[in-house]
């Protein structure tokens, strides 16, 4: 049977009931955008498609989804909806769902878990891409203007994501390290105990869809990788693992910068490897673990390379002063110049719930 595409997106789309949960940016004269973008202010992968389409001025209809990781009474989370789910489920393809959890997020290495973002809907093709790297790709590709992946870079910049994938940025949010948990509190203390509200929340979703094979398959899965990832934040020796990956992630970018003398990545072009990069980097930043570049001479580049990259428009605009993307962390301080804006968005959201 023939599948109605924008049935399917309307179907995802009616899940999100707020309205303000749905917004066009960047179009002109009231066209209607070609992609639909599924993406969460504060999750590292939103933030990566999300730079590219501001970097790129790329008009799209966004789906704000609410994914209510830390309120212990929150409700179900937006991305766990059956619409939004049979959706990114287009995309698998006969592909392996996820079914255990290594700290990375990477479709390509943990498999496709239905239950997560970011997600594009391409309405022209009607064709849905999951996995950020893959959409940050799709977008390049599929648009006008500067391109992000060159073709005589191509190789090179594949190279780079696929290094950037493998850093495990889900390991050390959701775990804290044995050597001391810098992770800003609040969202410490809300993620204690985050897997088991979401294990709660995919069982009601059986229960409640037991006629439903496909949501089944997809809720059975993600459990399993929910019941991994607990385990794994649980073990001392794989946290202190994640932590010692990250300093191996910071350390390949100063050697990449090593090869050459321009200000980014690859060399005079800002390419999609400096988005991904300076996504990483930023919530390493924003964890605490800023450390690891700005702390002696162990990579000296690294540190003046990131006052280039969090400094670029594009990326404060879509990823630091992105609505509620980025909770308070004491590790951005108000000195630094990329925070300011950042600082004053904070003082605004007190200042509105004081009134």
């Amino acid at each position: 049977m023939a599948i109605d595409f924008s049935a399917l997106v309307e179907r995802a789309n009616a899940a999100l009931e707020a309205p303000e949960q749905h917004s066009i940016i960047g179009a002109r004269d009231g066209q209607s955008p070609r992609f639909d973008v599924y993406h969460a202010p504060f999750s590292v992968c939103s933030h990566k498609v999300r730079a590219v389409l501001v970097e790129k001025q790329i008009p799209f209809t966004s789906h704000d989804i609410r994914m209510n990781l830390v309120a212990h009474d929150a409700p179900c989370p937006d991305n766990y909806k059956p619409g939004y789910v049979r959706l990114r489920l287009q995309a698998a393809a006969g592909g392996a769902l996820v079914h255990g959890f290594t700290g990375q997020s990477s479709v390509a290495s943990e498999g496709l878990d239905p239950c997560v973002v970011p997600t594009l809907a391409d309405r022209e093709k009607e064709q849905v891409v999951v996995d950020s790297a893959k959409i940050c790709t799709y977008l390049d590709q599929e648009t006008d203007g500067t391109p992000l992946i060159p073709a005589d870079l191509a190789d090179a910049i594949a190279a780079q994501i696929a290094l950037i994938d493998e850093a495990p940025h889900v390991g050390i949010l959701y775990g804290a390290s044995p050597s001391g948990d810098q992770r800003p509190e609040r969202v410490a203390a809300g993620l204690s105990g985050v897997h088991d509200r979401k294990i709660k929340h995919l069982q009601a979703l059986i229960a409640a869809h037991s006629d439903a094979p496909d949501l089944i398959a997809a809720y059975t899965a993600k459990i399993a990788k929910e019941k991994s990832a607990k385990s794994f934040i649980q073990e001392a020796d794989t946290m202190v693992d994640a932590h010692a990956r990250m300093k191996d992630h910071v350390i390949a970018l100063d050697n990449q910068l090593k090869t050459h003398d321009g200000p980014w990545a690859m060399g005079e072009a800002y390419t999609m490897a400096d988005i991904m990069w300076s996504v990483s980097l930023f919530r390493l930043k924003w964890i605490g673990l800023g450390r690891l570049w700005e702390d002696g001479d162990s990579a000296p580049r690294v540190n003046a390379y990131t006052a280039r990259a969090f400094s670029r428009p594009a990326f404060q605009k879509s990823v630091i002063n992105w609505p509620k993307s980025t909770p308070p962390s004491k590790h951005i301080e108000d000195t630094a110049p990329y925070a300011q804006a950042l600082h004053e968005t904070w003082r605004a959201i007190a200042a509105r719930k004081a009134s």
